[in-house]
Formats: structure tokens, C-alpha cells, sequence
């Protein structure tokens, strides 16, 4: 799909990728178009359509009806992972920002099950303008988690606990005050997403590749409260690893997940 030219003002190009998410996107993507404390032109949504079956575009292009001062935009994904769907969106994303004389914008994502605050985009502008290379939100599960049975909902807060720690331990000044830097809620700026050779292209856990390509690179990620997002709490999700991988190993007879490296939770897919 070819893309219009960015908007000058452009600040914040948001990578949203989805498949099959016909039932969830609308509510994402209203999130996204009724944020406040920024001005339209000043962000994007580009919607990754990854080899969608369903009708994702169609409820998407409803809510950019009833939403016209929405900057949506569409891109097809490869169809091989959320990662490479991702990867696709952001690339695109730090493109159009130095297109736009924007080294310094930011190339955000979230997930096509999360509904980010009314204040995502201009909390993360802030913490930018103070001089943020790279964000994590913070990410809730939908109602607490309350529908998950106890056992996963418990592993699920010993694994936050431990990646916590790990974060303190790693953390530069008052860069942490969560655990979190996951696909449903990260950014970084232009300039410095093509410095660290941009998404790593893997099918998936691709967050957690650039959390290390970041750490590398000695660039602090500013994980702050006041950047939040909601994510379903689901066991059936579309990437083969993630939050509803690791949860739906829980249910049930409580078997492990699957190797991970220590102290690491899957807080979003």
C-alpha cells in the first residue's frame, strides 16, 4: 500500500499490528484516535494487516469514519509472525519521521488487544522533550486479570516481581518505575531506532530483542507510570509466543511455559 506524504507537524508514528482481530481493533484504534494534550497532525496510526481473514480492515476503516481527524494508514504485513508485522510498521514509522525532519519523533507501537490511555502519545512527547530516548508503558491486564484462574494470574505476578528486580538492578538513575517494555507500549526516537539497526527480525519476542539491542547500546529506557496501557488478559492469542502463550500454560494443570530467559515475563505479546 503506498502511503501519503507525513504530515509536517509529525512527532509520533504509532505501529499497530493486527491479525484477525476483528473483534478488538475498534476499541484500539478509538483509543488511539481520542487522545488528548496532542494535536492530530502531530501522530499517525499505521495499521499492520497481517494476512487478515476476517473483517480487521473493515472495522478499522469504521472507526476511521467516525474518527476523520484520525491519521490512519494501512500497511499489508508478510503474514510470518508478529514480530515481522512489527518490524514492517516501525520500519515505515522512522521513515516517514526523518522524512519529515523528525530525527527526534518517536516511533511508537502498541497491540491491536490493548487500549492505551488518553494521554499514551502526550505523556510519552514529555518524557521526551526531557530528553527519553526510548519508553516502556506501563501495562495492566484487562480487569486485573480477575478471569484468570489463580494459578496464572499468580505466576504471572512472580514473573513481574523477578523481571523487576532484574530492572532495578540495571537501571541508570530514575530511568525505572515498572518492569515493563513490551510490544502493547514501547517507543524510541527515530534517530535512534536506525542507530540500533532498527526491530530485530525475529517472528516473535521481537520486544524483547530490541530491550537488548537498547541495553547494548547503553540507551536507558525511561519505564514511567505515567504512560499506561490496558491488554487483554486472553489465552488464545495470535503470536506463538507471548502474555497469551505463557498464561494459557498456566490454565489448568499449571505447566511451564517453555524455556525464557530468567527473571523475564511476557507482560504483552
Amino acid at each position: 500500500m503506498i502511503l501519503p506524504a507525513p504530515e509536517p507537524a509529525l512527532r509520533v508514528s504509532v505501529t499497530v499490528p493486527a491479525k484477525n482481530e476483528e473483534n478488538l481493533i475498534g476499541r484500539c484504534l478509538v483509543a488511539l484516535a481520542t487522545q488528548v494534550g496532542v494535536r492530530p497532525q502531530e501522530y499517525e496510526v499505521l495499521l499492520v494487516l497481517d494476512s487478515c481473514t476476517d473483517a480487521t480492515e473493515e472495522r478499522a476503516r469504521e472507526v476511521a469514519a467516525r474518527h476523520p481527524d484520525l491519521r490512519l494508514h494501512f500497511l499489508q504485513g508478510p503474514g510470518i509472525g508478529v514480530g515481522f508485522a512489527r518490524r514492517t510498521g516501525m520500519e515505515a514509522a522512522c521513515s516517514r519521521l526523518h522524512a519529515a525532519g523528525r530525527p527526534d519523533g518517536l516511533v511508537a507501537s502498541t497491540d491491536a488487544d490493548s487500549v492505551v490511555a488518553p494521554d499514551w502519545i502526550s505523556s510519552q512527547i514529555r518524557l521526551a522533550e526531557r530528553g527519553a530516548e526510548a519508553i516502556g508503558g506501563r501495562i495492566l491486564l484487562e480487569c486485573g486479570g480477575s478471569s484468570l484462574p489463580e494459578a496464572a494470574l499468580g505466576w504471572y505476578e512472580r514473573q513481574a516481581e523477578a523481571r523487576f528486580r532484574r530492572v532495578l538492578s540495571l537501571a541508570r538513575g530514575d530511568l525505572s518505575e515498572h518492569w515493563q517494555f513490551s510490544g502493547a507500549s514501547l517507543s524510541l526516537r527515530a534517530g535512534t531506532y536506525r542507530r540500533i539497526g532498527g526491530l530485530p527480525s525475529t517472528r516473535d519476542l521481537e520486544d524483547e530483542g530490541l530491550e537488548r539491542a537498547l541495553e547494548d547500546a547503553g540507551v536507558g529506557i525511561h519505564r514511567s507510570l505515567a504512560v499506561r496501557v490496558t491488554t487483554s488478559a486472553r489465552t488464545a492469542g495470535r503470536a506463538s509466543r507471548g502474555l497469551a502463550h505463557d498464561l494459557a500454560a498456566h490454565v489448568g494443570n499449571g505447566a511451564s511455559p517453555g524455556p525464557e530467559r530468567p527473571g523475564t515475563p511476557h507482560p504483552v505479546e
